[in-house]
């Protein structure tokens, strides 16, 4: 089926309390993993894509394999490209057929940050494509002392409220900061001071540092979409190292079962997000959307990746 549209896949998660996963895939195994797990919880996924991902250098063949999967696939499936502040990139994604795109300025003061996001939105519009946006850095180990300061790379709710009703994102990622040295606990009062601030779907990225019992919290305070791409790495790592040691020669050997222990940890992550089974009611409120995607070339992505 064509992919759907990601703002109405996100709202529905937003307003039923549950969180979509969006998986970051780097080749073949982990997306054919991602997708097997989705289509046997029958679950609504976001397949995610980046030239930053480790391996990456190029998401020309990525991008055209992700919206063929998609739309072979009888769950709804969205595709975002992450683009970080480049302008360019974000009309070269757009052409390549993605309908989110995950546009992060936040290392530029807010004024910047919400100036350079307006003209994405813009750009975005045109072809129904919603844009992810950022305010604060995310969560990197730095520490916060006491509830109530915030350094400067933290998300507080005015600057959420100030980005949100000026950009018009359809989608917000924000930090959660750790409360005090040392510890494993985080500023949720402030993650639900922003959810009522802003009124739409947030975004948690870089999720990997994370409890199952904290992006449970996260999803009850209006998390819709997490991210999740060094988990999935990493897993395939795991078993391709297993495979080694057990002295497999050849690329198939290597590779062996790398699918299967991708779909079992998306699956894990779909239990725990509260997604499964919501595959039929996410298709009728789903606009579908099937643009065409062919008008990108060689040229386009290069002026990407060096752009």
């Amino acid at each position: 089926m064509p992919l759907v549209d990601m703002k109405n896949m996100l709202d529905h998660a937003y307003y039923h309390g549950y969180a979509v996963g969006a998986f970051g895939v780097d080749g073949w195994e982990i997306l054919e993993g991602v997708v097997a797990a989705a289509e046997g919880m029958r679950t609504p996924i976001i397949l995610s894509v980046s030239n930053a991902y480790p391996g990456t250098d190029s998401i020309e063949s990525l991008a055209r394999g992700v919206i063929e999967m998609g739309q072979r696939a009888t769950i709804p499936v969205a595709f975002q490209i992450e683009v970080e502040d480049n302008l360019q990139a974000v009309a070269v994604a757009i052409s390549m057929g993605c309908n989110g795109i995950v546009f992060n300025a936040s290392s530029h003061a807010l004024p910047d940050n919400v100036r350079l996001t307006q003209k994405v939105v813009e750009m975005a519009a045109a072809s129904g494509v919603l844009v992810v946006g950022q305010v604060g850095q995310l969560e990197s180990g730095d520490t916060v002392d006491g509830v109530d300061s915030v350094d400067n790379s933290s998300t507080t709710p005015p600057e959420a409220k100030y980005y949100v009703e000026r950009t018009g994102v359809g989608c917000l990622a924000i930090s959660v900061k750790r409360l005090n040295s040392g510890g494993n606990k985080y500023d949720f009062t402030r993650l639900s001071k922003i959810s009522q601030a802003v009124g739409i779907p947030l975004g948690i990225h870089g999720s990997a540092g994370f409890t199952d019992d904290q992006l449970k919290r996260m999803i009850s305070f209006g998390a819709a979409k997490i991210n999740y791409s060094s988990v999935l790495l990493d897993v395939a790592a795991q078993r391709i190292r297993e495979n080694a040691l057990a002295g497999v020669e050849g690329y198939t050997a290597i590779m062996e079962g790398v699918r299967e222990a991708v779909r079992l940890e998306v699956e894990r992550c779909i239990k725990v997000w509260g997604c499964g089974g919501r595959a039929a009611e996410v298709l009728l409120q789903c606009q579908s959307r099937d643009r065409a995607y062919a008008n990108f070339d060689g040229d386009n992505l290069e002026r990407m990746r060096v752009g």
